[in-house]
């Protein structure tokens, strides 16, 4: 029988997802191990839908059965200014948390007089 689910921080899971999700496009998911200590870890691909990325978390919580980890699926979706991140749990496709940001831009992007 596994251990009993733990407390997740989610703003640490976003933040160690966070290069690889803008980095990749939009949208952009990725499945993140979370190990007891609170410690978040990548998979190694980005994907560009949920359907993969789901398979990839389902075949990682078989493994992770046994070792107390917990699997979620982070997303990033961008739209105008504004970034959405979203962590999910991957069996069901529940939302857990959700972060809506603002996309900052430079002065060079803005492409205005300073």
């Amino acid at each position: 029988m596994p251990p009993a689910p733990f407390e997740l921080d989610f703003v640490r899971i976003i933040n160690a997802a966070r290069l690889e999700l803008e980095s990749a496009g939009n949208p952009a998911y990725a499945v993140s191990v979370i190990e007891p200590n609170g410690q978040a870890h990548l998979a190694p691909m980005v994907f560009s839908t949920v359907g993969p990325a789901t398979d990839h978390a389902t075949r990682l919580g078989r493994a992770a059965f046994d070792t107390g980890e917990q699997i979620v699926i982070v997303s990033r979706s961008a739209a105008g200014r504004r970034a959405m991140f979203t962590v999910v749990e991957p069996r069901t496709l529940r939302k857990l948390h959700q972060r809506l940001e603002v996309i900052e831009e430079t002065f060079a992007e803005l492409d205005t007089t300073i």
